[in-house]
């Protein structure tokens, strides 16, 4: 009885193989075509200005040297 239940298992798994192949056509395939993808790229003469509004670092918090 196992023997039986193992060899129809063996075979449902093999039968698996050729429904996933045929499932996988490629010429079929119904969905819209995708657009060509754009590389935009940032020249470097455009760049932004640099951020100065940062306040500048106070030394007299820094412990004197004795």
């Amino acid at each position: 009885m196992m023997r039986l239940v193992r060899q129809i298992a063996v075979l449902l798994m093999l039968a698996m193989v050729p429904v996933g192949t045929f499932a996988q056509r490629k010429g079929q395939d119904k969905r819209p075509p995708k657009p060509p993808v754009k590389v935009i790229e940032n020249p470097k003469d455009n760049r932004p200005p640099p951020n100065r509004d940062r306040p500048k670092k106070d030394d007299r918090k820094k412990k004197p040297n004795d």
